[in-house]
């Protein structure tokens, strides 16, 4: 399950129970670290916590000391620095050589519980929305660590920065996180701003509905993603076949796919093994233009089906026939393995090579990339 759907359903259940909690995010990363900033953690005084911000390394740290850091009720930042040579970091056993910068903060603060609202309003919605929050501020500041900006993407501003003096400039640059999907920290003034982009789920849509979709739907459920599954045999299309899809769709032949409400953010992928059924299926997704597309079966498969439909396949960059990475793949769970890894590649502008060949962080985007990696708009990597 998606980390924030997680915090957001024990936030509703803690609220319920009037339960006090501490919200951890990583707000800054320098150099090598497992999370990026816009990951969260959820502790409670009982001992649980809900999400992650690090590959285990900082929540012990964290869920000690977060409640008297924060035991003013005011905001705490803590500073996990791993490229000190002091023998003091070490003791976290962190495997990474970065630093770290995690926001505390009081679940029960009026900024906090403003915040949950929006994100639950968000996933509710299903829309997308840059979140600005003040990690730190110098003496004097007329802004305060927690404070937050809230912009969707109907320009709706909302927010204790909202008219402040600062609200000027964090729209531009909320303007940029809109544009490249992509979060960052920026001094504004007298304050370290994090400027969070939040989206949607990815919308996954699959064609056909037999074994191998079982465990794509598992695996793309267990991502955080809103999966759809759509097949015209009924012994096929049952929902409790699928119990991680949010919808399975009995779909007949001469149905259009206009309930499917596939665009320009969904990912498609068909797995039908059925020829008649792709070509009239892809005679009505191609013109939708979906930032994906995967067609299970041989690429000779592919050609024929474009060559039917008037189209080439090369001039189509988003359709990836066969569907996959190259991994060895040959039965469902690691087929799904293979598609989804070529689809979470695909989404972030990545190739989908070795990380050992990298030569820079493993999560930096690289300005140089090629003309077919340009072709894919990143991904929302700060959803958790």
């Amino acid at each position: 399950m998606n980390e924030l759907h997680a915090i957001l359903d024990a936030w509703r259940d803690s609220a319920s129970e009037r339960q006090p909690g501490v919200l951890c995010t990583v707000v800054q990363v320098k150099g090598s670290a497992y999370r990026r900033p816009g990951a969260r953690m959820l502790i409670f005084p009982d001992g649980r916590r809900i999400g992650s911000i690090s590959g285990g390394c900082l929540e012990g740290d964290v869920c000690r000391k977060g409640w008297w850091l924060t035991g003013d009720g005011r905001p705490a930042l803590r500073v996990y620095d791993t490229m000190s040579e002091d023998d003091a970091v070490w003791e976290f056993g962190l495997g990474c050589n970065g630093v770290v910068h995690v926001l505390l903060e009081r679940l029960e603060s009026d900024n906090v519980q403003e915040a949950m609202r929006f994100l639950s309003r968000l996933r509710e919605t299903n829309s997308e929305a840059v979140i600005s929050t003040v990690i730190r501020t110098v003496e004097n500041s007329v802004v305060q660590a927690g404070d937050r900006l809230y912009v969707t993407s109907g320009e709706m501003v909302s927010g204790p920065l909202a008219g402040s003096t600062i609200e000027d400039a964090l729209l531009r640059h909320s303007e940029e996180v809109f544009r490249e999907r992509k979060s960052r920290t920026v001094q504004v003034e007298k304050a370290s701003v994090l400027v969070e982009w939040v989206g949607p789920p990815v919308p996954l849509v699959v064609f056909g509905a037999g074994h191998d979709a079982l465990p794509l739907a598992a695996m793309a459920k267990e991502l955080g993603w809103n999966v759809t599954i759509a097949d015209g045999r009924p012994a096929y299309a049952r929902a409790e076949r699928f119990p991680a899809a949010d919808r399975v769709i009995l779909l007949a032949a001469d149905d259009d796919l206009s309930g499917l409400q596939i665009d320009r953010e969904s990912v498609v992928v068909l797995l039908t093994h059925n020829y008649p059924q792709d070509e009239r299926l892809l005679r009505e997704i191609l013109p939708l233009r979906p930032r994906y597309l995967g067609i299970l079966g041989p690429k000779k498969r592919a050609e024929r089906l474009f060559e039917d439909l008037g189209e080439d396949l090369q001039q189509h960059r988003t359709v990836h026939a066969p569907v996959g990475l190259d991994i060895g793949a040959d039965e469902p769970a690691s087929i799904a393995l293979s598609i989804l890894a070529e689809i979470q590649a695909a989404l972030a502008g990545r190739m989908g090579g070795k990380l050992r060949g990298r030569s820079g962080p493993i999560h930096q985007r690289e300005d140089d990339r090629s003309e077919n990696e340009r072709a894919f708009r990143p991904m929302n990597v700060c959803a958790a």
